[in-house]
């Protein structure tokens, strides 16, 4: 993707963000996002879904860093995408589906010029959503023990068995990146190969999971005798590995705009804590729930500060290592916490008078928050693998 180039001016910066709020408010569909309830639930939901995601290549403020003989602008910079991220998330409006962000990522580095003909014009046109076929009952956040096998062709091409599991968008996506053991003598990290795979290929069956806040957001994918011709593999044959850790590094970058969910959730705790009643007291009256929204709210200041620093060293190429890793963890556990204790007060208060209805739907969305809220410490890297990580290339401890 495109080089980091001049830093915009505080001016500039402030232009664009208008742009993007502009732009949501034309476009963004009638659909308020919920944590946990990204995909769409009717057809009319898929198009209107559709129609925003294109609307937001088409302005140029989503694949703005892709090169430009392929849709990119020339004058993009790492901050554009994250006040796009922040706006949408303010807004409320839907997020773009982040694994169409991997697969653009893996196909511009990786891809042939044919794959990058043929596929990255469906995905600006959001013809195309994609899913990650990593996840495996046996190997969750482990992707290196993955048992999904490709076996070559006569004609070159391939067949592929096995199971996938936990596929965000699966039940929605028209294509998918699958990572596939094509050397079945290999181990671990060796032998992997990533290919694409359209999901209405024979052979392709995809079985829904209802999450706890009863919607289908995960799926199970079976493999069953795919055929995928050669033109299916992206990269080399065995070069997997290096080609989906390059894709989860890029995916971790986007953390930086997702501080705005940890606002928008201490300010969901904040309103409720301040305008619900417990026993006809305000709840933020009472010394142990003022001093629990006190301390939550500055671990969200820790958390957003980290992050931020992290997205300011990655702009200038001065990332540590494990900075990734610290940013998700933080991120995530950090989200969690506060969206467990706005639930737990969520169900203890009382909404009376005039900002009862304000009042509810905060209550509503920290529920959904916090069911949600796990989601968050296993996707992209569960914390236990983000602490791993942090061990070995930050702390430099044996691996035994």
């Amino acid at each position: 993707m495109s080089v980091v180039g001049r830093r915009p001016s505080e001016s500039e910066l402030a232009s664009f963000r208008n742009r993007v709020k502009a732009h949501i408010a034309e476009y963004a569909p009638a659909i308020e996002a919920r944590e946990g309830h990204r995909a769409p639930e009717t057809p009319a939901q898929e198009a209107l879904l559709r129609t925003w995601f294109a609307s937001l290549f088409e302005a140029g403020l989503i694949g703005a860093d892709w090169p430009v003989e392929h849709g990119g602008r020339a004058d993009h910079h790492p901050l554009h995408d994250r006040i796009v991220s922040e706006e949408i998330l303010r807004a409320r409006a839907p997020r773009p589906v982040d694994q169409v962000n991997l697969a653009a990522h893996v196909l511009l580095h990786f891809g042939s010029d044919d794959q990058k003909r043929t596929l990255l014009p469906l995905i600006r046109s959001s013809r195309h959503v994609w899913c990650q076929l990593l996840s495996e009952p046996d190997a969750g956040s482990d992707i290196a023990a993955i048992r999904t096998r490709g076996s070559r062709h006569d004609d070159g091409g391939w067949v592929i068995d096995g199971q996938k599991t936990w596929i965000t968008d699966g039940h929605w996506a028209d294509m998918g990146l699958a990572l596939v053991r094509t050397d079945p003598a290999s181990a671990r990290h060796h032998g992997l190969s990533v290919f694409t795979v359209p999901l209405d290929a024979e052979g392709v069956e995809v079985r829904p999971i209802r999450t706890i806040g009863d919607a289908i957001e995960v799926n199970e994918v079976f493999l069953t005798g795919v055929r995928l011709g050669p033109d299916n593999l992206i990269g080399e044959e065995g070069q997997g590995w290096s080609i989906i850790m390059a894709g989860l590094d890029f995916e971790r970058f986007g953390i930086g705009g997702n501080v705005i969910l940890l606002e928008l959730l201490i300010g969901d705790l904040v309103e409720v804590a301040r305008h619900a009643y417990i026993d006809d007291v305000p709840a933020l009256e009472s010394t142990d729930i003022r001093q629990k929204v006190a301390e939550l709210a500055v671990e969200v200041e820790v958390a957003k500060a980290f992050i931020d620093d992290h997205v300011e060293r990655l702009t200038s190429g001065d990332e540590q290592p494990g900075d990734g890793s610290i940013a998700k963890l933080s991120f995530a556990e950090t989200y969690h916490q506060v969206a467990a204790y706005g639930a737990e007060l969520a169900a203890c208060v009382t909404a009376v008078g005039d900002t009862a209805p304000a009042v509810q739907a905060a209550k509503q969305r920290l529920r959904e928050c916090w069911l949600w809220s796990r989601a968050y410490t296993i996707s992209g890297g569960s914390s236990e693998m983000m602490r791993n990580i942090l061990a070995k290339r930050r702390l430099h401890l044996p691996s035994r």
